[in-house]
């Protein structure tokens, strides 16, 4: 069998707890046709794969970057690599509202200023490349002649790629 193969059967087996001599005696037993083993091993793995494929991206769906950022009681949006916020939570909204007077409505958020003092390009570089801990970098939200600064934990909006985006919440101001 070709190596993607034996890397598959070893994932299977682990995770279904059998060993892989067990995995492959069990197809053996249950294999119909005139296919030989091989090729009954394949469609198997394959068939697992997809199974699994299919469970995580209907996880993915109900759980999306949008519905973590919802269901967030810190103010957070998400912020997409060409910096346009795509989605933002209530709460961020009243963040604002508190800070800035005159902001009443989710269409004065097109008139904030957000800067970061990190590139965003490069956050978002650094966290395709080590996912597993949350970026920081201060920021600056103006509107009109008021300004505020902060300071904001970001992780990988895992469901956009296009363009790649990341799910910021404010984790500190001043």
């Amino acid at each position: 069998m070709e190596g993607v193969f034996w890397k598959a059967l070893d994932e299977v087996t682990q995770s279904g707890g059998v060993s892989v001599a067990e995995y492959v005696s069990r197809l053996n037993e249950v294999k119909t046709g005139e296919s030989g083993l091989s090729s009954y091993l394949r469609a198997s793995l394959m068939q697992n794969i997809l199974t699994q494929y299919e469970t995580l991206r209907a996880k993915m769906e109900r759980f999306n970057s949008r519905t973590i950022v919802a269901a967030c009681p810190v103010p957070g949006f998400i912020i997409s690599v060409d910096k346009k916020i795509l989605f933002q939570n209530s709460s961020f909204l009243m963040y604002l509202q508190t800070r800035f007077t005159g902001m009443d409505s989710v269409e004065a958020l097109s008139n904030i200023k957000l800067t970061l003092e990190a590139p965003l390009i490069g956050l978002i570089e650094e966290m395709n490349r080590d996912s597993k801990r949350p970026k920081y970098t201060g920021f600056t939200v103006g509107y009109g002649e008021r300004r505020i600064r902060g300071r904001l934990s970001m992780v990988l909006a895992p469901d956009m790629d296009e363009p790649p985006a990341a799910i910021a919440f404010v984790s500190g101001h001043s």
